[in-house]
């Protein structure tokens, strides 16, 4: 990485202050060359000064800074980085970024700043995940998460784990290449020693995919048949007119969502078609999105209508159902006519008795959503995984499984065999060895520039 790169680092706009980054081995150098006065200057690690900026082309002052340095290997990017703070707004940041790039710099790509800095050593790619959540943050609660992680809280767990792993291949391979020279191998030790590692990323792996919903948000699918009101009921929880309310059924034809958030956890939810039979082309296929949303949501609002007796298309549907349900029973200021409890199995499920028009029910129904919401997040764990760490960690678990059955049953180096390539999966995690770059690339996609 010879190259010395330049990105605005702060959003584009009018503000107070916009950041321009520079890092690289050229960066003291090329910052100097727009500088009004080079000479005048002092590049002092950690320390900041004020200076003007000149197109020595044009012969003009072009802004006025403060320019702080940070000399490698103590920086973000492990390189020299030259920050320079100037006047926010659209046009002057753009200016000074403009005269970097003519003096030597090149504009920096996405995430290529925290690429350097992960390269460079400085974090490793659990951190740089972390980091991605906290730019990203729409919540309090996702700070925390991402805040523990980028401190490496998962970090230091996982390399607990690495470090049992390490020790069991050596006393393995030091079987397998020494077999006369050390004492026979405890095979009882052996096995407990992989059982814990077994039980602690099992534990990892449950708490992070749980956990992976503060950021990937929990989804609620009203469903129903056509006409019970899900629309109005999806306008009562959001409080605002969003869905279309009428009384033909097969008005919502697609999929409608809103998304807000629940003690930091985000929420999303889906008005769904009715689900019923039907032969109109346009209102099939919304109902067959319905499905997919429905089949893939963590909560499913099932919706009747208290002032009709049950139908074919409501048993249809409860049927179907699964997971965490809550039962709607709509309507009840027309009175209760419905026999729900002819639904096999409902007594297990919540059951909220409410109406859309006079807003009886609503709060006990809000209520419950939300501690409903709250079991999907473990309490007292700040693990959250990303999917691609899921799978690596899922890997790492089922090799070491390999070698648990293999113990007593196979030879030594099948054993050793599948701890290596455990050892191998849990490195990809931390980023370490060989990580293809399209692998990388993906990663960093997700930053900005300048980030």
């Amino acid at each position: 990485m010879k190259d010395t790169i330049c990105a605005i680092s702060t959003p584009p706009g009018i503000g107070g202050v916009a950041l321009i980054r520079v890092s690289g081995p050229r960066s003291k150098e090329i910052v100097s060359k727009i500088l009004e006065e080079p000479s005048k200057h002092k590049f002092e690690h950690g320390r900041f000064f004020h200076a003007f900026i000149k197109d020595h082309q044009k012969n003009e002052i072009i802004e006025e800074a403060i320019i702080s340095y940070f000399k490698s290997p103590n920086s973000f990017t492990g390189e020299d980085v030259v920050e320079i703070s100037v006047h926010g707004g659209i046009y002057t940041p753009k200016l000074v970024l403009d005269l970097l790039i003519k003096n030597g710099a090149r504009l920096a790509e996405p995430g290529e700043f925290t690429k350097r800095a992960f390269l460079n050593g400085k974090m490793d790619l659990i951190q740089v995940q972390a980091m991605i959540d906290l730019i990203k943050a729409k919540s309090e609660l996702q700070v925390k998460f991402a805040m523990s992680k980028l401190q490496g809280e998962l970090s230091k767990k996982l390399k607990t784990v690495q470090n049992l792993i390490f020790d069991i291949l050596r006393e393995v391979e030091a079987r397998v290449e020494f077999e006369e020279d050390v004492p026979e191998l405890d095979y009882v030790m052996l096995k407990n020693n992989v059982e814990k590692i077994l039980n602690d990323l099992e534990n990892f792996i449950i708490q992070g995919e749980k956990n992976s919903l503060i950021f990937e948000g929990v989804q609620v699918a009203i469903t129903g048949k056509p006409n019970v009101g899900k629309s109005s009921l999806f306008n009562s929880l959001l409080k605002m007119e969003r869905a279309i309310v009428t009384e033909i059924p097969g008005t919502t034809r697609d999929i409608i969502h809103e998304e807000f958030y629940l003690e930091g956890i985000p929420v999303r939810f889906y008005d769904t078609a009715g689900l019923r039979k039907t032969s109109e082309f346009v209102e099939s296929i919304g109902i067959k999105r319905a499905e997919e949303i429905i089949s893939n949501s963590h909560i499913k609002i099932f919706v009747l209508d208290a002032s009709s007796p049950l139908t074919e298309e409501d048993f249809e549907i409860w049927q179907k159902l699964n997971g965490e349900v809550i039962v709607v029973l709509n309507k009840i200021d027309l009175g209760i006519t419905a026999d729900y409890v002819q639904l096999s199995g409902i007594e297990k499920f919540p059951l909220i008795r409410m109406s859309c028009i006079t807003g009886e029910g609503l709060q006990e129904l809000e209520d419950l959503i939300k501690s409903t919401v709250k079991k999907f997040v473990l309490p007292g764990s700040e693990i959250s995984l990303s999917q691609r760490e899921v799978h690596i960690l899922k890997d790492t678990y089922n090799e070491l499984r390999e070698a648990l059955d293999s113990i007593n049953q196979k030879p030594l180096d099948i054993i050793a065999f599948h701890i290596q390539n455990s050892a191998r999966k849990l490195d990809e995690i931390f980023g370490i060895g060989d990580i293809p770059e399209r692998v990388l690339n993906e990663i960093f996609r997700s930053f900005c520039i300048g980030k």
